[in-house]
């Protein structure tokens, strides 16, 4: 939602009162026009600053949106390829040091001169 101001910090500073014997006092008007001034360029600058931030947001989303379509396709071919592990196919420690021995014994034999994989 775009908001229009009919006032800018510019156009308070430039205005002129015509003088009155019996008005308010020229001081307190001036220095309460001072801090409308003030709060003036806050959102003047504020608002400007937001249109920057939007449109930075509005492309750091676009961005995202394509990483995250990019990783769900990837998820889904992961899905896909592990479809067949089930949750208690867990690699323990057990299961690693059995597989270290036979790597250890596989050497060996290697070692001997016979070729591990051709042992039935």
């Amino acid at each position: 939602m775009d908001y229009k101001l009919q006032l800018n910090a510019q156009a308070i500073l430039q205005k002129k009162f015509n003088g009155a014997k019996s008005g308010y006092n020229a001081l307190e008007v001036d220095s309460y026009l001072d801090q409308i001034i003030e709060d003036y360029e806050k959102v003047e600058n504020g608002k400007l600053l937001s249109t920057k931030e939007y449109d930075t947001l509005v492309k750091k989303v676009e961005t995202l949106m394509s990483k995250n379509k990019d990783l769900e396709i990837e998820l889904s071919k992961y899905k896909s390829r592990l479809k067949d592990i089930k949750e208690t196919d867990n690699v323990s420690k057990d299961n690693i040091d059995l597989l270290k021995r036979i790597n250890a014994l596989e050497k060996f034999i290697f070692e001997k001169g016979f070729d591990p994989s051709t042992i039935k």
